[in-house]
């Protein structure tokens, strides 16, 4: 029974918090951030990776949410693909429901992750596409303060996998930083945790 896993870096904790030292892994991926702000990149990347080693495995289960481009997925390959319910990062560590109840309560909302929090200031860049900006010998702090100049909130997903005091020490930089409001909420591994374990089943009925 083999199962290979890729997952974008943002969620790389969270991966390795719920496959822990299965046996069953053998293979894992953890791919550059940042692909997400580019849907057919991200699907041309990751269909490149699962050819690669679709011939040793059994099944693939990726650590993504859809990013608008896993409903896109080919269906050439030559093994199941298994990812998490949820939209985007943010959905599956939410759980898509509160992502949008939280999105109702204040549409203006900057999400941050312990993946993304990690990132630092960067992870504004390009998530705005403004890396380019300094290039051009434009300042992209500036032009990210204009971007988010409507967000009054940012919300920090609180994980079992890192340190509370930490994230929200950073949670509270950045809310500093673009004059928002800082607000914690707890996220959750169930989406990922039901979705590699149907990968599991999956690999083991297909070794029987």
């Amino acid at each position: 029974m083999s199962l290979a896993v890729i997952c974008c870096k943002v969620l790389e904790k969270e991966i390795r918090a719920v496959i822990g030292d299965t046996p069953a892994v053998e293979h894992l991926t953890v791919m550059e951030w940042g692909l997400h702000s580019r849907p057919n990149l991200l699907l041309e990347a990751l269909c490149e990776r699962i050819r690669v080693i679709q011939d040793k495995v059994d099944a693939v289960f990726l650590g993504y949410g859809r990013c608008q481009a896993l409903d896109k997925l080919p269906l050439d390959l030559k093994v199941p693909v298994f990812y998490p319910e949820g939209e985007d990062c943010i959905g599956v560590l939410l759980g898509q429901d509160r992502y949008q109840e939280e999105l109702f309560r204040e549409a203006f909302t900057w999400f941050l992750t312990p993946g993304w929090a990690a990132m630092g200031i960067e992870f504004v860049f390009q998530e705005l596409q403004l890396l380019s900006m300094a290039e051009k010998a434009i300042d992209p702090l500036q032009l990210a303060h204009h971007a988010l100049k409507d967000y009054r909130r940012t919300l920090v997903i609180e994980m079992e996998t890192e340190d509370s005091e930490n994230l929200l020490k950073k949670g509270q930089e950045f809310a500093d930083e673009f004059n928002m409001r800082l607000e914690k909420t707890r996220g959750s591994l169930s989406a990922l945790e039901r979705a590699f374990g149907k990968a599991l089943r999956y690999c083991s009925k297909a070794t029987r």
